[in-house]
């Protein structure tokens, strides 16, 4: 592949660029404590829900209550994540540098999560990150797996979906940079189930490290 077969690269959020589980296993842990929950959960299985965002948390610490209730946890944990945002959240070394990478050699780049946007544009701030293209999961009518998402964003670029590269950590995001015809890589060291078979999401490559893939996007950029 030479550096003219791609236009852009699209990251996700969570697991992905940054990483932001320790401020999200606080937040759930608050709400459990709240909510007199006695269920015991390690922080690995707590982390390795995070890119299911606040919904799959509550799900995993309250497996066996109403949807209404659900509704009520859930918004206590985003006030709870909001007031305490970007505590302990960092970007994944060496995402940074490769960002700087991007930007330098003129390589479009931005965000398609499904995290809410007042979430992701309090985050970005904190964390000095001025991307250019942000899609979040209130942003349309639509969020991943459903490829929407990244064909507006392709748009916005003013670049063709099959010009471009997304990184996620789920298999929602793999499927919809797939259906985009896009060029995909899977961040297999975001928060990623044991259960979880990465191989079988069918993405066209497979990023062990943040290190990983930051030599990955580059060689299928080509090297200035």
């Amino acid at each position: 592949m030479n550096k003219t077969e791609f236009n852009a690269v699209l990251f996700d959020l969570d697991g992905t660029l940054i990483d932001t589980a320790s401020d999200m296993i606080f937040a759930l842990k608050e709400v459990i404590n709240e909510n007199n929950n006695n269920i015991r959960l390690t922080n690995e299985e707590m982390r390795n829900c995070v890119s299911d965002g606040s919904l799959g948390l509550i799900k995993l610490a309250f497996p066996s209550i109403s949807n209404d209730t659900i509704k009520i946890l859930q918004n206590e944990f985003l006030d709870i994540y909001e007031n305490n945002l970007c505590k302990k959240t960092v970007i994944f070394e060496p995402l940074d540098e490769l960002l700087n990478y991007l930007e330098i050699y003129n390589i479009k780049w931005g965000i398609v999560t499904n995290k809410p946007c007042r979430m992701t544009l309090k985050l970005l701030h904190k964390l000095n990150l001025d991307c250019p293209y942000v899609i979040s999961g209130d942003t349309l009518g639509a969020k991943k797996p459903n490829p929407k998402p990244l064909y507006i964003a392709c748009e916005l670029m003013n670049i063709k979906s099959e010009d471009a590269i997304y990184v996620g950590d789920a298999c929602r995001d793999i499927k919809a940079g797939n259906d985009a015809n896009m060029t995909t890589i899977t961040a297999n060291y975001g928060y990623i189930k044991h259960e979880d078979d990465t191989n079988s999401w069918g993405a066209d490559f497979n990023a062990t490290s943040p290190s990983h893939l930051s030599n990955l996007v580059k060689n299928l950029l080509g090297e200035f």
